[in-house]
């Protein structure tokens, strides 16, 4: 061999070793490039036991190892191939299961948001149920989980608005009876006022009732208020209204006379039985003037009035009167003891006539 063969050998053979170190360099590199991307992979795959991922992960342990063990090309490439394969099919099934998973969660939200709408109303054990499984949804990540979460939720919020609307109409219920209680003691209660009040013959204020709202007056009057006048009706000989047709006869003269009153007052006068068949009216605001007038046209008209009795039968009869107001100083006593003196001057004046009471 000449010297110049035997050079280009050694080159040739240089650049042989110097190829063969670049390749093993190379395969270094896609080895650390192959173990880079199986961990990216691994790293992107979630773990679902639902879908088999340790099994994917599995896989690419083995191809990653095969790799490294510098098994065959062709053993590398088919490994390469499965994992990939595999890595896709579980990527598609994946994506499928968060878009299920995403839907069930969807539910699970509209199901809690109708439950809390009906929470405020629902009973204790039926509210601490629903907020239980709400925070154990918390904890939940595998999509069999959350369907079993969905669904115990579904059933604690259809029993909870079962559970609502049997109290809303408990409620209701209730409320209409204590409604009817509450109506049927405003009643009892304003009979029993009423009872309290009124003469039970004539429907008039009785004597208490009067009593008190001539205080009142007076005490208004007393403080610097409007003042007020009292008028003391009595029906003319009543003792021959009874023993000539009778005291039921009678009673309703007297009926009868009470009801002539409170026609021909104002609203807020008052008109009550003293007693016997004596009838006070309170004239609010009224002069002695004024109240005089008055009781002198009430009993006029009176007079001209006739009162059937049994059908064709028509009773007649006439009253006195004892007028009085308020003066400064007054007290009750001394106003009803001014109406009666004036009364009786009225009866010893003829009856039929209205008298003033001293000043």
């Amino acid at each position: 061999m000449s010297l110049l063969a035997g050079l280009r050998e050694i080159r040739a053979i240089g650049v042989v070793a110097r190829e063969l170190e670049s390749e093993r360099e190379r395969g270094l590199v896609l080895k650390d490039v192959t173990a880079a991307l199986v961990a990216c992979a691994k790293a992107l795959i979630l773990d679902i036991e639902d879908l088999g991922a340790r099994r994917v992960h599995e896989s690419l342990d083995q191809t990653l190892a095969r790799v490294r063990a510098e098994a065959p090309p062709d053993a590398v490439a088919a490994e390469a191939d499965r994992t990939r394969r595999e890595t896709l099919v579980y990527a598609n099934e994946e994506r499928r299961y968060l878009a299920e998973r995403d839907a069930e969660l969807k539910r699970i939200i509209a199901l809690l948001t109708d439950g809390l709408a009906a929470l405020g109303e629902g009973n204790a054990s039926h509210n601490r149920r629903l907020l239980d499984n709400g925070a154990r949804l918390e904890a939940v990540s595998q999509l069999g989980d959350i369907v079993k979460m969905r669904r115990a939720i579904a059933d604690e919020v259809r029993e909870l608005r079962s559970a609502v609307a049997e109290k809303q109409a408990a409620d209701a219920a209730r409320s209409a009876e204590l409604d009817r209680e509450v109506s049927s003691l405003r009643k009892d209660l304003e009979s029993a006022r009423t009872a309290a009040t009124t003469d039970p013959l004539t429907g008039a204020a009785n004597r208490a009732a009067f009593q008190d709202e001539l205080t009142r007056l007076a005490d208004i009057a007393a403080a610097g208020g409007e003042g007020f006048a009292l008028v003391m009706f009595d029906i003319d000989k009543f003792k021959d209204v009874n023993d000539t047709y009778g005291h039921a006869v009678g009673d309703r003269v007297l009926m009868a006379f009470a009801a002539f009153c409170r026609e021909n007052v104002r609203r807020g006068d008052v008109v009550a039985r003293w007693g016997g068949e004596e009838i006070a009216v309170l004239l609010p605001s009224a002069s002695l003037r004024a109240a005089h007038a008055k009781a002198q046209r009430m009993i006029k008209t009176l007079a001209r009035r006739s009162w059937s009795i049994d059908g064709a039968q028509k009773v007649t009869f006439t009253a006195s009167a004892g007028v009085a107001a308020w003066t400064r100083g007054d007290t009750p006593d001394k106003m009803v003891e001014r109406a009666d003196q004036a009364l009786y001057a009225a009866k010893r004046g003829g009856r039929n006539r209205a008298a003033k009471g001293p000043t």
